[in-house]
């Protein structure tokens, strides 16, 4: 089994926007990823191909009751070992305010109420989000006349990560925690967090011709909500990312996963204020059947109807109203 308790500073994000869903929203859709990047030495003891179960329930009833009036997003997951095992990987996420001196103490305490319900071997690591050097969770110890105890957990921390060899990775949640990073680096000034939020999707996701279209997705809304801009900034950022989302990833355009996405729902907003026909025309020229095809369901979704697709898209009417059942 493995624990995971991703700690965050306390900072400000986009009214409305719930940090803890960011990650485990990203952590479900990448999850085989997630563990290669923060657990290695558990990605190599995994059977992936035998697939994972997620058991949010059984979670439930073991740890988030515990914990009442706290944000929490937490996750479990059933995995099969190569050896033919099953286990249990748990994902714990929670936002930290200020360094707590009993952060140690919590972690052993989830550990022994899972060792408790399960009986199987736990795999613990606390992910440290935040940028301070005194962030530093020691061992949690206990000793009372001859009875000692003391447990150690894996740690991973932000402040110790070396942003060069982020960049190289080709490991998607290397993007992502540049992108955490980058939030802590640019808190006070949204003029700097535009910049770098701009090169991360832009050199990172939609030039990345390396990158596959389900690390893309994920990584595109997830970078697009944790670095919040205002509004305006946002219009800004669309304008200089719209070449790149018509010509290098035109998959984005059709992802229901990220149409919601703060910079892509400007872009739709702008391709709607400057003709949407003509926008769609640029993007689909000569497009491939799949494309088209997705195009129209986007389209239906929008609310033109079946024959209005049918003539933007070269589709038949039928193949539209095929489309449309499944739409619906």
């Amino acid at each position: 089994m493995g624990e995971v308790l991703v700690l965050e500073k306390r900072v400000i994000y986009s009214p409305g926007t719930d940090y803890d869903a960011l990650w485990k929203k990203i952590i479900s859709e990448l999850f085989e990823e997630f563990i290669l990047f923060f657990a290695p030495d558990l990605y190599e003891a995994i059977d992936f191909g035998k697939g994972i179960v997620f058991l949010e329930q059984e979670l439930h009833k073991v740890i988030i009751k515990h914990k009442k009036g706290k944000k929490i997003a937490d996750k479990i997951v059933k995995v099969s070992l190569k050896n033919g095992e099953e286990k249990y990987v748990f994902i714990h996420i929670e936002i930290q305010g200020k360094k707590d001196p009993d952060f140690s103490k919590r972690m052993f305490t989830y550990f022994y109420r899972l060792f408790d319900r399960f009986q199987e071997n736990i795999y613990s690591i606390a992910i440290l989000t935040d940028l301070s050097k005194s962030n530093n969770p020691q061992p949690f110890q206990y000793s009372f006349y001859g009875t000692e105890l003391t447990y150690r957990f894996n740690t991973y921390k932000f402040n110790e990560e070396d942003i060069p060899s982020l960049k190289k990775s080709t490991n998607p949640f290397a993007i992502a925690v540049l992108a955490g990073i980058y939030l802590h680096q640019t808190e006070k000034n949204y003029h700097k967090r535009y910049e770098v939020k701009k090169k991360l999707l832009k050199d990172f996701i939609l030039t990345n011709p390396n990158l596959k279209s389900i690390y893309a997705e994920a990584l595109f809304y997830f970078i697009d909500y944790l670095l919040y801009l205002p509004h305006e900034l946002t219009k800004q950022l669309t304008k200089d990312l719209s070449i790149n989302i018509e010509k290098e990833a035109k998959h984005m355009l059709y992802s229901e996963k990220i149409k919601e996405a703060p910079t892509l729902a400007e872009y739709f907003k702008t391709v709607r204020e400057e003709g949407f026909e003509k926008g769609i025309e640029k993007g689909i020229e000569k497009g491939k059947m799949e494309e088209k095809r997705n195009l129209a369901a986007e389209l239906l979704r929008e609310g033109f109807s079946v024959e209005k697709v049918a003539k933007m898209v070269k589709l038949s009417l039928d193949e539209v109203k095929e489309i449309e059942k499944i739409c619906e």
